[in-house]
């Protein structure tokens, strides 16, 4: 699914709203400033606006300005390209219905990030500020392009899980664990989104007998050692990880493997005993 197209086409944060019937919402900007006023994070209505450049029942174009942030804004009243419905939708960790609703959409709006701001999180909260403001009834789930995930709107677009995304990072949400197989009993577990927050990909080999689930609970702790110290580690560095008497050495991705390899460059995790590190 990824060889006829580049993939993902916007290596900028962004996200794509997608609704159940054609109608695109009809958001009037005074009232998107108020909704994302009422959030309660921005304290001058002065440091938000918003306004469309053209909108009418079939597309739209806009912008939305928070503070730093601003998001642009386009929508079509048609469903969004299928090879972005696949590499999105179908990875993602939902039940078959949720998914199913989701590749039903008739139209949908996308927001990418155009502002300046340094912290790669508030970008992303930005655009969920912006996507709340966007919300109606119609309103199927939200697609992440970068991290090949999509999820139901559930109360994920809610004040409190808005607030929620500083204290606790939402893998769930914005980092994918997309499966390429090998054969029928092994596949690589390689993570999507890490580039968004200035983090390579990691990618494991999963054979018979191995915990996919213990691989993601170590590629998670691995994501937050080098996104909040600010470290940098290359193919050949290892890391001990003390409580579990672990050591993990970092792999370049194999000859052959390059549907690993993401926007900023994927490494192979993999055990090694404390005589391999030695040597």
């Amino acid at each position: 699914m990824t060889e006829q197209f580049q993939f993902p086409r916007n290596t900028l944060p962004n996200i794509h709203l997608v609704f159940g019937t054609p109608n695109l919402p009809d958001a009037q900007p005074e009232l998107m400033v108020k909704d994302i006023q009422a959030l309660g994070e921005t304290r001058n209505s002065e440091n938000i606006s918003a306004s469309w450049d053209y909108r009418d029942d079939q597309k739209c174009l806009g912008q939305v300005q928070i503070d730093q942030h601003i998001i642009q804004v386009a929508g079509l009243s048609n469903p969004l390209p299928q090879e972005v419905v696949d590499c999105t939708i179908h990875p993602s960790p939902w039940p078959p219905q949720i998914k199913a609703a989701m590749r039903q959409h008739k139209a949908h709006l996308s927001l990418v990030y155009a502002g300046e701001h340094h912290d790669p999180t508030e970008k992303m909260i930005a655009l969920y500020k912006t996507a709340h403001a966007l919300t109606n009834e119609d309103l199927l789930g939200i697609l992440n392009e970068n991290a090949w995930t999509a999820h139901p709107p559930a109360d994920f677009l809610s004040p409190v899980k808005i607030q929620s995304y500083r204290r606790e990072f939402p893998f769930k949400l914005w980092v994918g664990y997309v499966k390429f197989f090998v054969d029928e009993e092994s596949y690589w577990l390689v993570t999507k989104g890490h580039h968004i927050f200035d983090v390579p990909d990691f990618a494991n080999l999963i054979k018979p007998g191995d915990n996919p689930e213990e691989i993601i609970n170590q590629f998670i702790n691995i994501f937050y050692y080098i996104y909040e110290k600010d470290a940098f580690v290359t193919a050949g560095d290892t890391l001990e990880i003390s409580k579990r008497d672990q050591i993990l050495k970092f792999k370049e991705v194999p000859e052959g493997a390059d549907f690993l390899m993401g926007p900023a460059g994927t490494l192979v995790i993999e055990e090694i005993t404390a005589e391999d590190s030695a040597s």
